[in-house]
């Protein structure tokens, strides 16, 4: 597989740095930074079991990207809804 190394090599660097920034208290679940590195992570790590297949880690790290993009929805999902609601004044 043309790249594997390269892209294997993205894998942990992405999910690792998400999990230590998430240590720091620099991130939570609720950002964006921290979904998309998990999805990146995770997805790099799938292209990289496909050939020779692992299938314990190649259906990890599906789910586990398919859970980050779930994430990533829910943040959006919750940043609209709080766009269009309509705040009501405070009282003075």
């Amino acid at each position: 597989m043309p790249f594997a190394n390269e892209i294997g090599l993205i894998a942990p660097i992405a999910l690792l740095l998400a999990f230590f920034l998430l240590n720091l208290g620099k991130l939570t679940a609720d950002h964006y930074t921290y979904q998309w590195l998990n999805v990146i992570g995770a997805a790099a790590l799938t292209y990289t079991v496909i050939s020779p297949i692992n299938v314990g880690v190649l259906v990890t790290e599906v789910l586990w990207t398919l859970i980050g993009v779930y994430g990533v929805i829910k943040i959006f999902l919750k940043r609209r809804k709080a766009e269009t609601t309509p705040t009501t004044p405070k009282a003075v």
